[in-house]
């Protein structure tokens, strides 16, 4: 959800003043005291950026970091680490755990404002490259289909021609009609797989059973 915010931090009093100045900006912003409750909310709400304090007792915001980036299902979170930690060894530190970005308390809401926007443009940029990395995927996989069908179609093509032109291989009116009923079902099949092959862009339909399949152009 590229709206909602997760916000982490023991200090009751700075949650409750974050959360109602983000609030009225239009986000929607959950937050935990801890980061063992705050993983459980991250995995419930999916949020699209997440904002923690470094030091906590239990598990440190860094530590959370480290444990959202090894994890495949959540990797791509963006982080925005909120610390009063200053130097630039500590940034470093940060940034090296798996946050994306990196805030020293007291901040002006203008520059976390500003951070969160930068993160969901650099989010919004992933999905896209994620979404054109699928299309490019799904397109050689239909044109892989295609070549690896459409060669033995040609020659079962080849093979129904030459029948028909010997008669001595089709004597029989039935053999002839099935002949010819063959190469109708063979024209429209290496029809399909031209069509495939010229795909540019994969768009999906229904299929039976409730399935999607890639529309030919």
């Amino acid at each position: 959800m590229p709206n909602t915010l997760l916000l982490i931090d023991d200090d009751a009093d700075f949650i409750t003043t974050l959360q109602m100045g983000l609030e009225l900006q239009g986000y929607v912003v959950i937050s935990s005291q801890n980061p063992i409750t705050g993983w459980k909310e991250m995995e419930r709400c999916q949020p699209g950026i997440i904002l923690i304090d470094w030091e906590m007792p239990g598990m440190s915001g860094i530590e959370f970091a480290k444990l959202v980036k090894e994890d495949p299902a959540h990797r791509n979170r963006y982080i925005i680490m909120l610390t009063g930690r200053t130097g630039t060894e500590s940034v470093v530190q940060g940034l090296d755990a798996g946050a994306d970005d990196y805030l020293i308390k007291p901040f002006p809401m203008e520059e976390l404002l500003a951070r969160i926007r930068s993160g969901q443009r650099f989010r919004a940029l992933e999905e896209r490259i994620a979404e054109e990395a699928k299309r490019l995927t799904v397109l050689e996989m239909a044109l892989s289909v295609a070549d690896k069908i459409g060669n033995p179609i040609a020659a079962a093509k080849l093979y129904q021609q030459i029948l028909l032109e010997n008669p001595s291989l089709s004597k029989s009116n039935d053999v002839i009609d099935s002949l010819n009923s063959l190469g109708e079902l063979l024209n429209e099949a290496l029809q399909l797989i031209n069509q495939f092959q010229s795909i540019k862009t994969p768009r999906s339909i229904p299929a039976p059973g409730g399935k999607t399949m890639i529309a030919p152009e």
